[in-house]
């Protein structure tokens, strides 16, 4: 009996110093950690948003190519209190988890490089996650899945906004989002090796001024190669490109804009940025669609009002550089996993989602099955 009473007490003693062990964050980056109620958060926000669910399935979707699309949010089971939401899925968690960790490091790597962000960098990443958002939301109705639902969330056949999208979200969610978005705004321009701060960007406009004109443009867009180098042959015989673009397949289009913004939308090979005012350019292929484009004037812009546009200049110039040195920091990163929510792979850096367990383990299995609707059940009698 004393050799079981000590036993026992051994056993007692493992079993409290596994309590103990038991992972009380949802993950550690590097030490820092992710707590659970920190993701539990962030998932009922997301939960409680069908706007933003549509968002996210869209910017997954498109960036994909159409080849993949995020797990759902919500499962069958609810809780036991009234107006609980259907419980998260361990899918969606996963890969929402993951995505937390990815910005942990990019708000080390922030720390590591001194890099921090205003409250006028703050404002700017605010309309900069809405204007993704926006196009985002535009671009996916033009694509096969314009009536889906989980993608539209629309009713009138018109794209949400980034603001319509954030107001269903919760403010301190937002400013999460949006404090991220200008980290990595900033560290981008940091690692471009121009700098993140004002006087930075300013000296890069100063040794740059031409590239952020405002140029008003005329378009004229075809179907076809053959039909945008036969209109291009019409101009170089004399005919007024107006004319011309008033003929075309798609119309005229006319607008005003900064340089390097109508530059950052078309293929690098268009080099919008060096066609003198006035002349019109050779046929540029968009993904299959052709156009000709003439710059019919150009002023200077100021800074106050190209600042944006030269961050996004400068963010773009360090993308790569930001991108390799994100990869390595997760190559190196130490990373624990709660169990709970899956396991880290090294490798691919990504969270790996739990197993099912198998059907033996589960205590009601049929509990997580869909209902069956009575008449769906009961055979025809025809």
């Amino acid at each position: 009996m004393k050799r079981l009473l000590v036993l026992l007490l051994v056993l007692a003693a493992g079993v409290a110093a596994a309590a103990l062990a038991v992972p009380t964050h949802a993950a550690t980056v590097n030490g820092a950690a992710i707590s659970q109620e920190s993701l539990n958060s962030d998932v009922n926000a997301i939960a409680g948003s069908a706007a933003y669910q549509c968002y996210l399935n869209s910017q997954e979707y498109l960036s994909s190519g159409g080849d993949s699309e995020l797990p759902p949010v919500l499962g069958a089971g609810t809780g036991q209190n009234p107006g609980d939401r259907p419980t998260a899925t361990s899918a969606f968690v996963a890969s929402y988890l993951d995505t937390e960790i990815g910005h942990q490091l990019v708000l080390q790597l922030a720390a590591a490089h001194n890099v921090t962000v205003t409250a006028a960098e703050l404002t700017d990443a605010r309309a900069s996650l809405e204007g993704q958002i926006t196009s985002v939301m535009t671009e996916i109705l033009q694509t096969s899945e314009a009536q889906n639902p989980k993608f539209t969330c629309s009713v009138t056949g018109q794209p949400l906004t980034g603001a319509e999208v954030l107001s269903t979200l919760p403010a301190s969610f937002v400013d999460q989002q949006v404090q991220f978005v200008a980290t990595a705004s900033a560290l981008q321009e940091d690692l471009a090796g121009i700098g993140s701060s004002d006087a930075d960007l300013q000296r890069y406009y100063e040794a740059h001024r031409s590239a952020f004109d405002t140029a008003c443009f005329t378009v004229a867009v075809y179907s076809t190669q053959a039909d945008a180098q036969a209109a291009a042959a019409q101009v170089a015989s004399g005919t007024p490109f107006s004319q011309v673009a008033s003929a075309a397949t798609q119309g005229g289009p006319q607008g005003c804009d900064v340089l390097s913004d109508i530059a950052a939308k078309l293929p690098s090979s268009a080099r919008i940025d060096s066609l003198p005012t006035g002349t019109v350019s050779a046929p540029i292929d968009d993904d299959g669609t052709y156009f000709l484009l003439q710059i019919t004037s150009r002023s200077t812009t100021p800074y106050a009002r190209a600042r944006s546009y030269v961050s996004n200049v400068v963010q773009r110039a360090g993308s790569a550089a930001t991108q390799k040195v994100l990869t390595a920091a997760e190559r190196h990163a130490s990373v624990h996993v709660n169990p709970q929510y899956g396991a880290w792979v090294p490798a691919t850096a990504t969270v790996f989602t739990p197993f099912t367990p198998p059907p033996s383990d589960v205590l009601n299995a049929p509990a997580n099955e869909p209902a069956v609707s009575t008449a769906s059940a009961t055979p025809s009698s025809g």
